[in-house]
């Protein structure tokens, strides 16, 4: 599924604050990313997005190097999750952000409608679907995020702290998403600080500290 080999990353030429790193996911498998602020998980997770280039190394996704492939390539494969829903975030109703990205994928309408209808009951958006997102309170605005995860059903959902802003009501809703994907074979990596969420949903741990990430025993 997805294997980082030798992987290095510096925001400076000269200074890599990740370095050797080595990780095999393999289809279907639920892994936490934990570790210190500031030690690099976000960035891990986002190279292993591609939406960031390696110094070093590379990203394989199903054998094929993650920076071959186009934008819209990577998106039907690998739906991400920004910490800050709010940057991804970019359409006038929680209708037509849904809509996007299947969009790009040339799907016929048909498809997309029914899409765009399961991803709205599943996520509990279904009175909101004309409002604009960002009218929404931060829970509902989180859900509309990965309500378009719901509707692009990617095969590798990569998620930054997912469990933030939700009360008990939007984790209920959340924590059974996760439950779904789990059981279509998902593969999911995600970050959080949550030990009872994290306990609820994964079952291997990536530690990251000095410099590199490894399995945690």
């Amino acid at each position: 599924m997805l294997n980082i080999e030798n992987m290095g990353f510096g925001w400076e030429v000269e200074s890599d604050c990740l370095h050797g790193v080595n990780l095999h996911i393999k289809h279907g498998e639920q892994w936490v990313i934990t570790g210190e602020n500031g030690a690099g998980k976000s960035t891990l997770l986002r190279l292993a997005a591609g939406l960031l280039k390696p110094s070093s190394g590379a990203v394989y996704l199903d054998g094929v190097d993650l920076a071959q492939l186009k934008s819209v390539e990577k998106s039907a494969q690998i739906g991400f999750l920004f910490q800050e829903v709010e940057r991804q975030l970019l359409h006038s109703s929680v209708r037509d952000e849904i809509r996007f990205g299947l969009r790009l994928q040339h799907l016929s309408s048909a498809i997309i409608e029914e899409r765009v209808h399961h991803a709205l009951e599943t996520c509990g958006l279904a009175d909101v679907a004309n409002k604009h997102p960002l009218d929404l309170h931060s829970g509902q605005r989180r859900m509309v995020a990965v309500a378009c995860l719901c509707a692009m059903q990617p095969p590798l959902l990569l998620l930054d702290e997912p469990s933030r802003d939700f009360d008990p009501y939007w984790m209920g809703i959340f924590d059974a998403w996760l439950v779904e994907n789990r059981q279509q074979g998902t593969t999911v990596i995600a970050i959080s600080h949550d030990p009872e969420f994290s306990q609820r949903h994964f079952q291997r741990t990536i530690l990251v500290n000095e410099r590199t990430a490894r399995i945690a025993i």
